[in-house]
């Protein structure tokens, strides 16, 4: 599994953040993905928030490396963002996107980018590293049993296994 970059990008007022719902596993997300070989974890954000949303961002900080803490989880890299250009779009990777309040996100939000979202918002001086959390089997069999068709195509895109719904 290939490390990771994800984005938190705030409007101007830092009053809406941006979220996208994916299309493989319809769920609100923050933007991001793999890393590619020989890209930078910075890039990666960057590149990731243009292919699912179509703004062009730039980094303000890093926030958070998360550390993997089995085979459900890989490294991953936060960082807040600012828009530099664009408007949101949907794109071939999401089948919604849009700013939604602080704190007032539409369901379903995928868990462990709540935790993300929250340690943002304390705008801590120092990177935050800790373990991923929330992401082990015993919190996946619960979201099997609340959200089996959900957790299902989770589960399938962690093994390579896609597909794009419309």
């Amino acid at each position: 599994m290939r490390d990771g970059a994800a984005a938190v990008v705030f409007d101007d007022e830092k009053r809406n953040v941006l979220l996208v719902k994916r299309r493989d596993v319809p769920v609100w997300v923050l933007p991001g993905g793999g890393i590619d070989p020989g890209e930078s974890p910075e890039d990666a954000a960057v590149r990731e928030v243009q292919e699912e949303s179509g703004l062009e961002v730039r980094i303000v900080r890093k926030v958070a490396v998360y550390t993997p803490t089995g085979r459900l989880s890989s490294e991953t890299h936060l960082f807040e963002c600012a828009v530099l250009s664009g408007e949101p779009r949907v794109s071939d990777e999401s089948r919604d996107v849009g700013f939604f309040p602080v704190g007032s996100y539409p369901p379903p939000v995928f868990d462990v980018h709540n935790g993300w979202l929250t340690d943002t918002y304390e705008n801590r001086p120092e990177i935050i590293v800790k373990p991923v959390e929330g992401l082990d089997w015993r919190n996946l069999l619960k979201k099997i049993i609340q959200h089996p068709i959900l957790s299902t195509r989770y589960l399938l895109t962690r093994i390579g296994l896609r597909w794009n719904s419309k």
